[in-house]
C-alpha cells in the first residue's frame, strides 16, 4: 500500500538504480486480459460497433494459425474456430462459431452502400470478411479484417468494384448487418478513457468527450471569467473509443483511438487553428494516457495488454522511437501526470490491481512497479500541481480519491466519494483548483470543482449527455 513509507521506497529504488548501475529498475508486472476494457457486451447480446472492431483487433498480430479444425480464445477465454466465419463469430461475440451459411441467420442483408464498421461481406459457400470503414467519402474504397489464411489480416484501400475480395469473386458477396449490433455504446463507455482535459493559459480548460455516437465533442471553459463555450462536435473522426489530451504552452495535443488506430491532432489556442488528424503507426490500441514535462510530452498506449511509450519534444518537432515495456502484460487502464521532470504512471492490472511506477526524465530512469491496496479498478485519472498529485479511481463504479505530496513522500488515506456507476473520470488543475468530470454508464456527465487551498468543493454540476 503506497503510504508515506512506500512512496519513499519508490524514490529510494529510483535513487539506488541511479547510483548502482545507471540502469532502469524493473520488475515483472502481470497486470486483466488485454481487451477487458472492451468487454461491455454479453455473449449473444447487443454489441456496439466499437466493441466489434476492438474484438476483431484482439486476434490481429497474434500469428494465430488458420485451421478450420482449431480454436483460439477471445479476451475472456471463450474459444472460437480459427477460420473466417469463426473470426466473425468471435468479433460479434456470438455463443458459438457459425459458418458462412449460418451467419446470415443472425443478420439482415443490407445495401453495400450502407456498410458500417462491424458489418460483413459474406460469400455463402466460400468466405466472409469483416467490414471496418470506408476509406473515402465517395464509398469507392474500403478497409476490412479477414481470416482466410495465416495470420489475421487488416486490408486497406480495396475498391468496392474490385474483381475479387480476398481471392473470391466480388459478385459472390452480399452485405449483412448483425441483428444485435448498435451504432452507439452498449454500456456508456467502451474504453477506459472516454473523457480527457487539457489546460492552457493557466486557467483555461479544454474538455473532450466521446459521445454515444462515437464522435468527439469539445467544450472550452475559462475559469477566470467563469464562462464555458457550447459543445462543438468533431465530425471528422468516427468510432472513437479513447481520447487523451495534454498541452505545451497554449497548444493542445489531442490523441484519439478510432477503430483501434491512433491519431493525433494539435490545436493552437492563440490562433484557434487545429491541424488535420495525423494517423500514427499504432493499431489495436485499447487505452492511452499522456503527460507533459516542459515542451515534451510522454505518450503511453496499451496494446494487447502491454504498455508502449513514445516521447515527443514539441520545441524541435522530434519524437523518440517506440519503447515496449517488457515487464507489463494484461494492462486494462492507465493514467499519468508529472511533478517537475518526474512522470507518475498508474496502471490497472490483473484483477484490477493498482500499480504505480515513477520515471525521472532528467536521468531517464524508472522505479520498479509498486503495488497499491486497490483491486477491481476500472478507470483512473491523475491530476498534479507543483509536487502534489490527486488520484481518482473507480472500483465497480464507486469513486475514490487519494492525494499525494511527492516533496515529502506522504499520501492521504483513501476518501470514498458518494458518486456511483462511474465508467470514466478525468481531472485537471488550474492553479490550486481541481476540475473533476465523471461519466456514468448512461453517458451522464457531471462536473465538480475542488479548491485545495481552502479544502472546499463545489456542488455537482450536471452536464447532460452528448452524441445521443
Amino acid at each position: 500500500m503506497p503510504s508515506s513509507r512506500s512512496s519513499k521506497l519508490v524514490r529510494v529504488a529510483l535513487a539506488a538504480a541511479i547510483a548502482a548501475s545507471g540502469a532502469v529498475a524493473t520488475t515483472a508486472l502481470t497486470v486483466a486480459t488485454a481487451a477487458t476494457a472492451h468487454a461491455t457486451s454479453a455473449v449473444d447480446g447487443q454489441i456496439s460497433r466499437n466493441e466489434v472492431i476492438a474484438r476483431a483487433q484482439y486476434w490481429l498480430g497474434k500469428s494465430i494459425p488458420y485451421n478450420q479444425n482449431g480454436t483460439y480464445t477471445d479476451s475472456s477465454g471463450r474459444a472460437y474456430r480459427t477460420d473466417c466465419s469463426g473470426y466473425v463469430s468471435m468479433a460479434w461475440h456470438l455463443g458459438s462459431s457459425l459458418s458462412t451459411q449460418t451467419l446470415p441467420g443472425v443478420a439482415t442483408e443490407i445495401p453495400r452502400s450502407d456498410l458500417k464498421a462491424g458489418d460483413i461481406l459474406n460469400s455463402f459457400y466460400d468466405h466472409v470478411i469483416l467490414f471496418e470503414k470506408w476509406d473515402d467519402t465517395a464509398h469507392t474504397t474500403f478497409s476490412y479484417y479477414s481470416f482466410g489464411s495465416t495470420p489475421v489480416k487488416h486490408v486497406t484501400g480495396v475498391s468496392i468494384n474490385a474483381a475479387t475480395f480476398d481471392s473470391h469473386p466480388n459478385g459472390d458477396y452480399k452485405a449483412y448487418r448483425y441483428n444485435k449490433i448498435v451504432d452507439g455504446s452498449t454500456g456508456g463507455a467502451s474504453g477506459p478513457n472516454r473523457i480527457a482535459q487539457a489546460v492552457t493559459n493557466t486557467n483555461q480548460v479544454h474538455l473532450f468527450v466521446v459521445g454515444a455516437d462515437g464522435r468527439i465533442y469539445e467544450r472550452d471553459g475559462d475559469y477566470a471569467a467563469h464562462s464555458w463555450s457550447s459543445w462543438t462536435p468533431w465530425l471528422d473522426l468516427t468510432n472513437v473509443s479513447s481520447v487523451a489530451a495534454s498541452s505545451t504552452g497554449n497548444t493542445v495535443h489531442l490523441f484519439a483511438v478510432s477503430n483501434g488506430q491512433l491519431f493525433e491532432r494539435d490545436g493552437n489556442y492563440d490562433t484557434h487553428a487545429w491541424s488535420a488528424w495525423v494517423p500514427w503507426d499504432r493499431t489495436g490500441v485499447q487505452a492511452l494516457t499522456i503527460a507533459s514535462t516542459g515542451n515534451t510530452v510522454h505518450l503511453f498506449t496499451v496494446e494487447n495488454g502491454q504498455i508502449f511509450e513514445r516521447d515527443g519534444d514539441y520545441s524541435n518537432g522530434s519524437w523518440s522511437a517506440w519503447n515496449q515495456w517488457s515487464d507489463t502484460s494484461s494492462i486494462s487502464a492507465v493514467t499519468a501526470a508529472s511533478t517537475g521532470n518526474t512522470v507518475h504512471l498508474f496502471a490497472s492490472g490483473s484483477g484490477g490491481q493498482l500499480f504505480e511506477r515513477d520515471g525521472n526524465y532528467d536521468t531517464h530512469l524508472w522505479s520498479s512497479w509498486v503495488p497499491w491496496d486497490r483491486t477491481n479498478v476500472k478507470t483512473l485519472s491523475l491530476a498534479s500541481h507543483d509536487s502534489q498529485v490527486h488520484l481518482f479511481e473507480a472500483e465497480n463504479g464507486a469513486l475514490n480519491e487519494r492525494d499525494g505530496d511527492y516533496s515529502n513522500g506522504s499520501w492521504s488515506s483513501w476518501t470514498p466519494w458518494s458518486d456511483s456507476d462511474i465508467v470514466s473520470v478525468s481531472a485537471s488543475m488550474t492553479g490550486n483548483e481541481l476540475h473533476l468530470f465523471t461519466m456514468t454508464s448512461t453517458g451522464q456527465i457531471t462536473e465538480k470543482d475542488g479548491n485545495y487551498s481552502t479544502g472546499s468543493w463545489s456542488p455537482s454540476y450536471p452536464w447532460g449527455t452528448v452524441g445521443q
